[in-house]
């Protein structure tokens, strides 16, 4: 269901600089530990998160720099990279790879004495869209040998997550609690419910009071109102941005499937013509033959070739 972003005063969450506001500042900082602690199901809980600028992963040979929505670590000096794609990008599996690598090679330290005993990283990508022909909602990768859970190495951590693929009515519904909390990001991107009544699905919902307050504290950070007039000005003009980039999508993929219908409509009339004047050729080459033409002639008149007259 399309929603109508910010009509009823919700902040959307996908925006790269409401994503950014709601998990990535020091203010969220209790938004995003909350998120992580519900995704990961951790043994010992994150407390502690430091955020790192992008640049603490230097650029490539090209000069290319290394830029995600959020990069942060823990106070076991574990990595998190969080991005969040609202577009498919051919890439994208790659990228997370590539980019994961080169934060583990940063963790590097020079001489004899260290033993690569570098921390895990986690790479966590948001999508507003789906990757696989039989999509679920939560894909989790590690270093193992295929068919087998002999794991190679945890030290690389990716985790996909498909949003599309929550199509609850209800956070009921939900099965997990990183799901419940990805069904209220999604909730406030469709703007089709205000704050007040997410609100009530989370305290009749019976949730532990540590988990209500985590989906609280996003709900009130995603209060328009409670924006300066700084911060809504700029949440308006990348909301704006997103809503046109969105529109520009829409329309190549609606531009792509009516040149590919019409391309295939078009394919469809040249090959049922061809199949009819098939099937009147061979029509005739059995009238022929049963009125004792030799196969030559009756391949020069129907253009079917000695063998398929044989088989007739």
């Amino acid at each position: 269901m399309k929603g109508t972003e910010n009509s009823n005063g919700i902040m959307n969450p996908f925006v790269d600089w409401s994503f950014k506001y709601l998990f990535g500042t020091e203010r969220s900082k209790k938004n995003l530990i909350g998120f992580l602690n519900l995704l990961l199901d951790l043994e010992n809980p994150i407390i502690e998160l430091k955020y790192l600028n992008n640049e603490s992963i230097p650029l490539d040979k090209d000069g290319r720099e290394c830029i995600f929505d959020i990069l942060c670590e823990d106070e076991k000096g574990e990595k998190y990279l969080i991005e969040v794609q609202n577009a498919s990008i051919g890439y994208m599996q790659n990228r997370m790879i590539y980019y994961a690598c080169r934060l583990i090679d940063k963790m590097g330290e020079q001489g004899r004495d260290w033993k690569y005993d570098f921390k895990k990283v986690y790479s966590i990508c948001l999508m507003n869209f789906t990757y696989e022909k039989d999509p679920v909602l939560r894909r989790d990768f590690l270093l193992c040998e295929p068919g087998t859970d002999n794991i190679l190495s945890d030290k690389l951590n990716f985790i996909m997550l498909q949003l599309p693929c929550i199509d609850k009515d209800d956070i009921e519904e939900c099965n997990y609690f990183y799901e419940k909390l990805l069904y209220l990001l999604v909730k406030m991107k469709e703007g089709m419910k205000t704050i007040e009544e997410l609100k009530k699905e989370i305290y009749e919902h019976g949730l532990t009071d540590h988990i209500r307050e985590v989906f609280l504290g996003v709900l009130e950070d995603a209060d328009v109102a409670s924006l300066s007039p700084k911060e809504r000005a700029i949440y308006d003009e990348r909301l704006k941005r997103y809503r046109d980039n969105r529109a520009c999508l829409d329309y190549a993929i609606e531009k792509g499937v009516r040149d590919g219908l019409k391309q295939g409509i078009e394919k469809g009339i040249e090959q049922g013509i061809e199949q009819g004047k098939n099937i009147k050729s061979v029509e005739i080459a059995r009238n022929m033959k049963i009125k004792g033409y030799s196969f030559k002639d009756i391949s020069e008149c129907t253009n079917l070739s000695i063998e398929e007259i044989n088989n007739l």
